[in-house]
């Protein structure tokens, strides 16, 4: 300033002008630079609230499968117990026919039995007149099998006969009451 005086001349404001214009078309150019980060900002947040939103969507997913799984975890525990508990019955019900079997055959035998110990004596030829007094043969134990599903048992017929004699038992039981046995 020294060499120049402070009164500006007519040149002093095309420079100044110039600086002003200078200074619009950079804040022209800041400005549309400010407004495509913006818009890329924008993008941006469009971005992340739409991956907000499928997260949400994938735990919401997420929790109903959680949901359905137990259920159907109950519901095969469920059939599990009724599967258990029918195979039990199974194994109850066998059992009870494996034991009325056993029952059935038992009394087939005893029919079987009884029925040849009725025809025995029908087709026995009649001898001479002293037979009634002679003491009956004592024959040698035939040994039978009877068979069963769930078992089979050896018995012999003269141990059945003695089962079977009602009036062995009825002496029995008349002697125990007479000495109080």
């Amino acid at each position: 300033m020294s060499g120049r005086s402070n009164v500006q001349g007519p040149g002093a404001r095309p420079q100044t002008a110039q600086e002003l214009r200078d200074q619009n078309v950079q804040l022209q150019q800041e400005n549309a630079e400010l407004r495509q980060k913006l818009q890329s900002v924008q993008g941006q947040s469009e971005v992340v609230q739409q991956a907000i939103r499928d997260r949400d969507d994938a735990i919401a997913k997420k929790n109903l499968m959680e949901v359905e799984l137990v259920r159907s975890k109950n519901d095969m525990m469920s059939l599990n117990n009724q599967l258990l508990e029918a195979i039990q019955r199974k194994l109850e019900l066998s059992q009870e026919l494996e034991a009325w079997q056993d029952d059935i055959q038992i009394i087939i035998n005893q029919q079987l039995r009884t029925q040849q110990q009725f025809e025995q004596p029908q087709k026995k030829p009649a001898s001479n007149g002293m037979s009634f007094f002679r003491r009956p043969s004592r024959t040698t134990p035939t040994w039978s099998r009877q068979s069963s599903t769930s078992s089979s048992t050896w018995s012999s017929e003269a141990d059945q006969d003695k089962t079977q004699s009602p009036w062995r038992d009825w002496l029995r039981r008349g002697k125990g009451v007479q000495y109080g046995k």
